[in-house]
């Protein structure tokens, strides 16, 4: 509902200008998934009429949704929800689920592939095993919002998680698994960034274009005892990813 100024005096409170409420109300509507990213929100002129509102009023109410950092302009088109920005936390050592939860964004997965397959130089070295091994490889795709943040391939020495494809990792964390089911306690994690772009079949997974610039996340995950029990290789959409870490001097 709309408050105009003139009911400032029967209710003798501090009502905020109407720009201010429409864009409040949107932002609700955002939040309450009314509205997801990417979705193109009412023109001004929609605005106006939906809510009895000048145009000027209409268009500031955007303004204020831009600067929020929940909408952005695509010029000639309108104005759209904007897609989930996440900070990855190179300091703690958790999930990519917890870890968007913290962030207040709602993560879903979808599986693309799961099964057994031999180590070739690269996973390997990850898993600091020998090439020919057969290890887990769980390949997913990581949404925030339910909008595709990265492709995500995960692979496990078969010989610590004896029948590990029977969870659903569309709906378990892979972490909680690891720590819960077969009771490895993670301690630390070794991880790698590289700039890169998607090809062809990754663009297509995650649904943008080709040589869409993307960051490599390797990581290699070790429990108390000092054991690989996890690596990723996880290809992060650039736009959509930033990275946080923090740097201490060696005699703090």
């Amino acid at each position: 509902t709309i408050m105009k100024e003139c009911d400032i005096i029967n209710n003798k409170k501090y009502i905020p200008p109407v720009y201010i409420q429409v864009r409040d109300i949107l932002v609700e509507k955002i939040n309450a998934g009314e509205f997801i990213s990417g979705d193109q929100l009412p023109s001004e002129r929609e605005l106006s009429e939906i809510y009895n509102i000048s145009r000027m009023t209409a268009r500031n109410a955007l303004s204020q949704l831009v600067d929020s950092g929940y909408a952005y302009r695509l010029k000639g088109k309108g104005t759209f929800v904007s897609y989930p920005n996440i900070e990855r936390d190179f300091v703690k050592l958790s999930g990519f689920s917890q870890m968007l939860k913290s962030k207040g964004i709602k993560p879903s997965n979808k599986i693309v592939k799961s099964g057994i397959i031999e180590a070739d130089k690269k996973i390997a070295s990850l898993l600091e095993t020998t090439i020919g091994t057969k290890v887990y490889e769980i390949v997913r795709i990581r949404y925030g919002n339910n909008i595709a943040l990265a492709l995500e391939y995960s692979y496990l020495p078969i010989n610590l998680f004896d029948g590990l494809l029977k969870y659903d990792f569309e709906k378990d964390s892979l972490y909680k698994v690891i720590e819960e089911n077969y009771n490895y306690k993670l301690k630390y994690s070794k991880q790698w960034i590289k700039i890169t772009t998607l090809n062809k079949n990754q663009s297509i997974v995650l649904n943008v274009k080709e040589h869409t610039p993307a960051f490599l996340l390797e990581s290699i995950s070790y429990d108390v005892d000092e054991r690989v029990v996890e690596s990723t290789l996880s290809l992060n959409i650039g736009d959509r990813t930033a990275f946080y870490t923090e740097l201490w001097p060696n005699n703090f």
